[in-house]
């Protein structure tokens, strides 16, 4: 399986670091609509039961950092953000576009890769990570819940991920090349981790149905 998700890899830093050659420093290059859409997102990070009070962020898949900036134009309290990408060239334009904010950092990582070492942040969040359908080389919701219980296993406090939704708007077309999570499934899976969990299906889609689960320890 090492194999299997090690090609898989290559294929994500390949598809980001072209788009990242066309489209620079842009919500596209990450597979974003708009910039309001990936805010709108972002916001829904802030409705859950989460206390970022001095706590170090770990924003796994963190493309640019924009996540980092977000909490910061919104006064979020936290000690330090660390983001994590496996695609070098996202990891090189973050650093340089935030080099003046102390309280932000980033790091070239794989999760998909990590070997459990213990917890390294308070809070873990994982946005837009689970979307790519991986058809015929490998079972999404297999691949899904290695990256859930790896990151779960780094953080100290609860850990924040986001699906498109198998229960899907009506209004837009069925895309071939993402997967759509069913909830109950995932909602199943992480109560395998903990007791402890929140879903969050109620928010507008963007433009897909989207869900997101707060994963407590």
């Amino acid at each position: 399986m090492d194999d299997i998700i090690d090609d898989i890899s290559k294929g994500m830093i390949s598809r980001y670091s072209e788009r990242y050659k066309k489209l620079g420093y842009d919500v596209k290059t990450l597979g974003w609509g708009t910039k309001e859409q990936q805010n709108y997102r972002f916001s829904q990070v802030l409705k859950g039961d989460v206390d970022f009070t001095d706590r170090k962020v770990l924003d796994i898949g963190c493309g640019f950092g924009d996540l980092g900036s977000f909490l910061l134009a919104n006064n979020v309290d936290f000690k330090e953000y660390v983001g994590w990408d496996l695609n070098p060239d996202l990891i090189n334009e973050a650093n340089s576009i935030w080099k003046s904010y102390k309280k932000l950092s980033f790091e070239v990582e794989n999760i998909a890769s990590l070997k459990p070492n213990g917890t390294v942040a308070d809070i873990g969040i994982m946005l837009g990570v689970l979307n790519l359908n991986f058809k015929d080389k490998m079972d999404n919701y297999e691949y899904s819940k290695k990256l859930i219980a790896s990151a779960f296993q780094s953080v100290r406090e609860v850990f924040l991920v986001d699906f498109l939704s198998a229960k899907i708007s009506l209004d837009y077309p069925k895309e071939d090349f993402v997967f759509y999570h069913d909830p109950g499934i995932i909602l199943d899976f992480a109560l395998t981790l903990t007791s402890n969990v929140e879903i969050k299906h109620n928010y507008s889609p963007i433009p897909q149905k989207e869900f997101m689960l707060f994963i407590y320890k």
